[in-house]
């Protein structure tokens, strides 16, 4: 079944995000619970679905998978400025710390995403 050659990544991004919010909770001095843990929530569920999506379609559309990729990085963006951004800018201003909520949980769950997609492309 492809599901379970997939596996590895959903837990590979689990664990990095988890271990990366504690992290990052701690050196920020911010609760986990609020913005810190939804950037994290957003970024790891679109990076699945994005992953998913992209993994099902590797066989019959190969040529494809690179403007889906990056369809699937335009719709992380879509989704910040849609749920995130209005909280950091209700101030007026998006503070160097706020952009750092969104940055890392962001970089983490491409970068898990793209090291996954490149290995699985290597070996079809």
């Amino acid at each position: 079944m492809a599901v379970t050659k997939a596996l590895p990544f959903y837990f590979t991004l689990t664990i990095s995000a988890f271990a990366a919010l504690f992290l990052q909770s701690h050196l920020s001095h911010l609760p986990i619970e609020g913005m810190l843990a939804k950037t994290y929530v957003l970024n790891n569920l679109l990076a699945a679905v994005v992953f998913t999506v992209l993994y099902r379609l590797r066989k019959k559309h190969i040529e494809k998978l690179g403007f889906l990729f990056l369809a699937g990085t335009g719709l992380k963006f879509l989704a910040f400025f849609l749920f995130i951004y209005p909280t950091f800018h209700a101030d007026g201003e998006l503070s160097r710390n706020e952009f750092v909520v969104f940055f890392v949980p962001y970089a983490l769950s491409t970068a898990v995403e793209t090291t996954f997609l490149v290995r699985i492309l290597n070996r079809e």
